[in-house]
């Protein structure tokens, strides 16, 4: 009887691993994605305007368009400066507006110093500007952007005219969850994995959880988020990144900013609360607020009406630096 038992258990163990490893074998073959060459994704995806310049190693791609004062506009996690595109078409006619992709995303690629910080990131830009031989400039970021853009401005003042933070990341969220993205790279596992198993799926819920109006959200826009990230190396800097949110930073340092703020947010935001929105406002004297019916990416989903209010503000500011 004990051998009888101990044989079927033995025979269901063995239809267990052979069920969990058919599994495993069927999701390779179906999400299995090789890196995409790069000459190929600037074939599709550069402008006739898009630059490159090498800057510690990184890569930068970047763009330069327009005359006058400069505006740095700065991207969020999993973006390009794609996401600036109606924006640079507004505002290029007034301003120098610059963008560019992040180490890590979009034609960029990832850092060799495999550092994503945010210090890394102030010092790239720095870094950046001094080579595009820009003294001072007005800055504008959304999500990761936005933190950028707001630490940057804490490291560097003087340089900054005017700051704008759209939906921007680095304050608490009260007890928020990540979205599904970033908490299953954070899986040891399934971060190696999604290095080279990563099904378009999830891109494709990444980018409804940051829009509020679905339609908008095109076949064509999903396979650029989507192709982007299989640029070589960008879905290692990806996993690397989320491993580096831990580091330190003094958001006290916000109410040292002097420059003119200006705060757009959109009302339905999933990934960063319309709240933190007013936490911003209290802790930079004079900052001014604008809300959206929008998402996470307001300038990308209703890029008029904030382009427009964006133009408005630098106006009343213009030359910057209170």
């Amino acid at each position: 009887m004990v051998d009888t038992q101990f044989s079927i258990m033995k025979k269901i163990i063995i239809y267990l691993g052979i069920f969990c490893i058919s599994i495993v074998t069927l999701v390779v073959v179906l999400f299995w994605k090789n890196d995409i060459e790069l000459q190929e994704l600037i074939t599709k995806y550069a402008y006739p305007s898009s630059k490159f310049i090498s800057i510690d190693g990184v890569k930068f791609h970047y763009r330069d368009t327009g005359i006058g004062e400069v505006i740095v506009l700065i991207h969020g996690t999993g973006a390009s400066l794609h996401t600036w595109e109606k924006w640079t078409e507004m505002l290029s006619p007034y301003y120098r507006v610059v963008s560019f992709d992040l180490p890590g995303f979009g034609l960029t690629g990832p850092d060799p110093n495999h550092n994503y910080q945010i210090s890394r990131y102030t010092s790239l830009l720095d870094s950046l500007v001094i080579k595009l031989k820009v003294d001072s400039f007005h800055i504008a970021g959304n999500s990761l952007g936005g933190l950028a853009a707001w630490h940057y401005t804490t490291q560097f003042p003087s340089k900054i005219m005017s700051l704008n933070l759209i939906d921007a990341a680095g304050l608490p969220q009260g007890g928020k969850k990540p979205p599904f993205i970033f908490r299953l790279v954070k899986i040891p596992v399934l971060s190696t994995l999604v290095q080279k198993i990563t099904p378009r799926s999830i891109y494709e819920k990444s980018i409804l959880d940051v829009y509020k109006n679905d339609n908008l959200v095109t076949p064509k826009l999903i396979e650029r988020y989507f192709e982007l990230s299989l640029r070589e190396g960008n879905r290692t800097a990806f996993v690397k990144r989320m491993s580096q949110l831990n580091e330190p930073l003094n958001i006290k340092d916000l109410s040292n900013i002097k420059s003119p703020v200006l705060i757009q947010w959109g009302k339905e935001d999933r990934w960063i609360p319309l709240s933190n929105a007013y936490q911003f406002k209290n802790l930079i004297s004079d900052a001014e607020l604008k809300i959206y019916d929008s998402g996470h990416v307001p300038m990308e989903e209703n890029p008029e009406e904030t382009a427009k209010d964006y133009l408005i503000f630098l106006k009343k500011n213009k030359g910057g630096h209170n």
